[in-house]
């Protein structure tokens, strides 16, 4: 004696599927770009500026620098980033933080990608006795 899954429960499963694989494809297709990325943390530090008339004095100071942090091997390293080349870091930062948002989706995406094909498979599996 065998079960068959109900039609209406594996056509939605089916769909979920191929919405999973729309999406899976959208990500892949964002994260293949050739565009640079800063990998590291990009961002700014605040210094006071010495002068005690300065509004800063009191706070914690003044956007003055940009650093790029990166762990390597165990170890954190930072690299100054010239003036000039600010803004292509800070933009280069925000897509690499994208990415790897990416990557957890396409994880979480191929996660659900097996548990539901894993249903289908139990589901359209032989019952014999």
């Amino acid at each position: 004696m065998y079960t068959i899954m109900p039609r209406l429960a594996r056509e939605l499963l089916r769909e979920e599927l191929l919405r999973l694989q729309r999406e899976r494809w959208l990500l892949l297709r964002r994260m293949n770009r050739e565009d640079e990325l800063a990998v590291g943390s990009v961002s700014w530090v605040h210094r006071r500026c010495g002068n005690p008339r300065c509004s800063c004095s009191d706070g914690e100071g003044h956007r003055q620098v940009t650093f790029l942090f990166k762990d390597s091997a165990g170890n954190r390293r930072c690299k100054l980033v010239r003036r000039g080349d600010e803004a292509r870091m800070l933009a280069a930062g925000d897509r690499y933080r994208q990415f790897r948002s990416d990557m957890i989706r396409l994880r979480a995406i191929e996660s659900r990608q097996h548990a539901i094909l894993v249903a289908l498979m139990e589901r359209r599996a032989l019952k014999y006795e």
